[in-house]
């Protein structure tokens, strides 16, 4: 598990390679073992992703008739659809890889996406801890989550712009790998599971 003064190096990588600074692969650990490590950046965010599930639930019950249930098994299913949203992409990226022609580049989108989502879902936290602890402001606090959205994916477009050694086209279509069947996914299987308010 690596420690705080890890992720935080990994986190200042990311960063500068989201300003196009090629540096910041100086402080990411790009080895096999720094793939499968770059995996553990889920348990740092269980603690974002559990503030986010208590503003779901809470919205749930909130549009759901009288007497309806949200326990631990529907913290469960959130939590399985954060696994999936976010392991899902990665294995359609990896399997994508040599057809697509970044096979190269793989590892190196693993670990810097993986690492990336620490500071998005604490950032994404934000708005969601200020609904439990604001009632009533649904209004300001979709429209930052939105605009923290927005800034997500330009993150993850500057990133692989980066990656991809400033390849336009190539960038935009690693971005829609990672971003678009984790948004669809994400519907689907809440829908699925009955994690939308009827």
């Amino acid at each position: 598990m690596p420690q705080i003064e890890e992720v935080g190096a990994y986190i200042r990588g990311i960063w500068l390679l989201i300003f196009g600074d090629k540096s910041g692969y100086d402080w990411l650990d790009i080895t096999a073992l720094g793939v499968w490590r770059s995996f553990a950046a889920i348990l740092w965010c269980l603690p974002a992703m559990a503030v986010s599930w208590g503003a779901w639930r809470l919205y749930y019950l909130a549009n759901m008739p009288v007497g309806s249930e949200a326990g631990l098994p529907f913290i469960l299913k959130l939590l399985l659809v954060d696994l999936a949203t976010w392991i899902l992409p990665l294995l359609l990226m990896a399997a994508l890889a040599k057809p697509l022609g970044y096979a190269e580049h793989l590892a190196v989108i693993i670990i810097a996406t993986n690492w990336l989502w620490v500071p998005v879902f604490y950032a994404m936290a934000v708005p969601a801890a200020m609904r439990l602890i604001l009632p009533g402001s649904e209004g300001l606090t979709s429209l930052l989550s939105l605009i923290l959205l927005m800034a997500a994916f330009m993150a993850v477009f500057r990133l692989m712009k980066t990656i991809a050694n400033n390849q336009t086209l190539l960038a935009a279509a690693l971005s829609s790998l990672l971003i678009l069947p984790s948004l669809m996914l994400g519907e689907g299987l809440q829908r699925y599971f009955g994690l939308m308010p009827i």
